[in-house]
């Protein structure tokens, strides 16, 4: 079976997307399940790490003279799969304190 994705959001020349998302993680950091848009998902595939940079020159808030802002950030490909009606989709997830995460990417 093959599934295609288009991309929704996180595409090169529009913002970013950031909604949050209700994480469940593994005691190792994964995420394996998560409530999102008021629906609940189920991690359907290995979730992939990696790292971003942080693009600190669009940052609002400017760091205080001797301090720096993080530059990287950790993030997560996972693919999801809804519990109410089966939909599969794959998004980015930037790990947050506690459960509460966000969504940066969706390709649905």
């Amino acid at each position: 079976m093959t599934v295609e994705y288009t991309i929704e959001a996180g595409v090169a020349g529009e913002p970013p997307l950031n909604e949050p998302a209700t994480v469940w993680a593994t005691a190792s950091g994964a995420p394996e399940r998560l409530v999102w848009r008021s629906r609940r998902f189920l991690v359907h595939a290995k979730p992939i790490p990696w790292i971003d940079r942080v693009e600190w020159w669009m940052l609002e808030q400017r760091a205080a003279r001797g301090s720096f802002p993080p530059l990287e950030r950790r993030m997560w490909q996972v693919q999801i799969r809804a519990i109410d009606n089966g939909e599969i989709m794959l998004i980015d997830l930037e790990a947050g304190e506690d459960r509460t995460w966000q969504v940066t990417g969706v390709y649905a």
